[in-house]
């Protein structure tokens, strides 16, 4: 099974974001200052949740959208979408206080999936190019 190396870090610098921006709304960063309390929750665990998914596609180094493992790493992006709708939500609720939330976000899992398929075609056609087929159709073997 080919392993996300790239994507594998795209996931962790998403999901140290995602707990990272947790912790600001927490602090009361500037543009959440003077939020109701139960806003900076809110808005707080969403970002920390969505963080976590991230962290689990970059330790399983499967994704969010593998073909194979855990549950997690099959339907994970289902989870971030989810995630991403209740931060809208909560967003449109408290509409005075904060930023408008990353739809972007629920866009993240396809795109690695997308990019790790388009690195293991490029391979294959370059193992195609450099070990070409015998005339009897047979490759010979790879050293």
């Amino acid at each position: 099974m080919p392993k996300l190396k790239l994507g594998a870090a795209f996931y962790g610098l998403f999901a140290v974001g995602g707990v990272g921006a947790a912790v600001m709304i927490l602090r009361g960063d500037s543009r959440f200052a003077g939020a109701d309390q139960w806003y900076l929750i809110a808005r707080a665990t969403v970002f920390a949740l969505i963080g976590v998914m991230f962290g689990i596609g970059a330790i399983t180094r499967r994704g969010l959208m593998s073909d194979e493992g855990p549950r997690i790493c099959r339907e994970g992006w289902i989870v971030v979408i989810a995630l991403v709708v209740a931060e809208f939500v909560v967003y449109a609720v408290g509409q005075e206080w904060g930023t408008f939330p990353s739809i972007v976000t629920a866009l993240i899992p396809p795109w690695v999936k997308r990019m790790q398929e388009k690195y293991y075609e490029g391979r294959a056609e370059a193992e195609r190019e450099l070990n070409p087929e015998e005339p009897d159709g047979v490759r010979p073997p790879t050293a």
